[in-house]
């Protein structure tokens, strides 16, 4: 009798090890990954998208694309420094017509939806009690004056 019950705890325990070893060795061999090169909070989805941009758009080295879904769903309840941290100093600083303000920015955007990346997008995130509550994209691409340079005005004009 002594030994039915420590064959019961063994049984149990290997009922129990076995499908947490088959999940470890099936999670660890998977070829998918959770981010791409260079990726984390909102950097563009993958190294085409980049290459493509930097021919199309002739975006500077340094010059980061964040993801729209992203942007929208995970920077909700983050404060004003890790904001910054991810996005630089605000392009504008409102104060919103209530107890919030306002933070502008003009990035480069990509659009799951469409496959797109506008690079003159519009960000505005709007901060509640130091957190931020919402945050707008506008998707645009830049004016046409900045994409082909403006001519230079004549005297007298």
């Amino acid at each position: 009798m002594k030994h039915s019950g420590s064959g019961k705890i063994l049984r149990i325990s290997l009922a129990l090890l076995l499908p947490l070893g088959l999940t470890l060795l099936v999670s660890c061999e998977t070829g998918g990954t959770f981010a791409r090169q260079g990726g984390g909070f909102g950097n563009a989805p993958d190294q085409e998208v980049g290459a493509t941009l930097e021919r199309d758009l002739k975006l500077s080295q340094g010059e980061r694309i964040f993801r729209k879904n992203n942007l929208e769903h995970l920077a909700i309840g983050r404060n004003r420094i890790e904001i910054q941290q991810l996005m630089g100093p605000p392009d504008g600083r409102s104060l919103d017509g209530g107890n919030g303000y306002l933070w502008d920015y003009r990035r480069p955007i990509y659009d799951e939806a469409s496959d797109t990346v506008y690079a003159w997008s519009l960000v505005s995130f709007k901060f509640l009690k130091g957190l931020c509550a919402y945050v707008n994209v506008r998707l645009e691409h830049p004016p046409v004056q900045l994409t082909e340079g403006e001519p230079a005005l004549e005297p007298g004009q």
